[in-house]
């Protein structure tokens, strides 16, 4: 029996210009797991990696209902900041999820987005490198760690796509309990 047996997992990717080392590993990785994966982005249409991949969103972010999922995974790369980072709709539905006490994480640029969420207030976390990323969790509360991957409760942030191995670890160790 595969860890995540009877898990779901929505992974969330801005519209264009998403990840597609993290969001490839991740997926992979959480299936191999047995996680039952759904991709979730700002529209139906095709979700444009940053380089040449693509991914097919199972439903927009609008319709995401956290009652059917186990965690919400968001993918970085500069379409998280252009397409996630202040859309609302990925807003309503991670406070959702953390009413819930259900599992939110983010890699590389999108722990901006769990930022503008409000479900880093308080909370340890840390995010890549870069200015307004790093202004954006000062502002919203977060207590920044500069450190490869944190976990705060149901809260699971990484700072860079090196790290995924250990950030989709992370989250398996959390939903696993």
């Amino acid at each position: 029996m595969a860890r995540l047996d009877g898990k779901q997992i929505v992974v969330i990717v801005g519209q264009k210009n998403y990840n597609e080392e993290e969001f490839n590993f991740l997926v992979s990785k959480f299936e191999d797991e047995g996680a039952d994966v759904c991709i979730a982005s700002n529209t139906l249409e095709k979700a444009l990696g940053r380089l040449d991949g693509y991914a097919s969103p199972d439903f927009t972010i609008e319709e995401i209902n956290p009652e059917e999922f186990d965690a919400a995974v968001i993918v970085g790369g500069y379409g998280a900041k252009v397409y996630l980072w202040d859309d609302a709709n990925t807003h309503g539905a991670l406070e959702k999820f953390k009413q819930a006490g259900k599992v939110v994480a983010a890699i590389s640029t999108a722990p901006a987005v769990l930022a503008n969420a409000g479900a880093l207030r308080e909370k340890n976390a840390t995010t890549y490198p870069d200015y307004n990323a790093l202004l954006i969790l000062e502002e919203q509360g977060a207590n920044l760690i500069h450190d490869h991957v944190i976990t705060d409760g149901n809260v699971i942030t990484a700072s860079h796509t090196r790290f995924k191995e250990k950030f989709a670890e992370a989250i398996i160790d959390k939903l696993k309990g």
